[in-house]
């Protein structure tokens, strides 16, 4: 069953941000909820805001996250409820040309989830990066969830979903 969360969208190109409800769906196959414990503040979320990334608004910002898996969908083996994960902006597929030569980086078909995550209006959401983590919780794909070690700390962690990776 669908929930209702609150998480930061922006409306339109240059509008301020706002707090909305969201419904986020129940996850599809190869998909998760991600119950979010931190996420940072990127750069990138401005781009978004401004028009910079595209215009599929309005957007649900955030991508730079860790959280703890709350439920999965049909055939996920990699993640579980429980799981502390970060978020990748990626899911690799694995199959590919450049995946099978050992390259994911330059993967030609990553994946993200197919079930939309709305307003309550029923205005379809576009997620940061496919991962929409300024909310309470989130729908992903579920190779975007790498499980960490659950001692760590959420606030430090989750900058190794962007902060890190971007530097690399």
């Amino acid at each position: 069953m669908s929930q209702e969360v609150r998480g930061v969208i922006s409306r339109s190109k240059g509008a301020p941000v706002e707090i909305a409800t969201i419904v986020v769906p129940d996850p599809g196959p190869g998909e998760a909820i991600v119950r979010i414990q931190s996420c940072g503040v990127c750069h990138t979320d401005l781009h978004y805001r401004e028009g910079g990334i595209n215009d599929d608004y309005p957007f649900l910002l955030g991508h730079e996250a860790a959280g703890i898996v709350e439920e999965v969908g049909e055939g996920v083996t990699g993640v579980s409820p429980g799981d502390f994960v970060i978020l990748n902006w990626r899911a690799v597929c694995g199959v590919c040309r450049a995946c099978r030569r050992g390259r994911p980086w330059h993967c030609f078909a990553t994946h993200n989830a197919t079930r939309k995550m709305t307003l309550t209006d029923g205005t379809e959401l576009t997620p940061a990066l496919g991962i929409g983590a300024f909310a309470e919780k989130t729908l992903v794909h579920a190779g975007q969830c790498t499980k960490v070690d659950p001692a760590a700390r959420p606030a430090a962690v989750g900058l190794l979903g962007c902060g890190v990776m971007a530097g690399l």
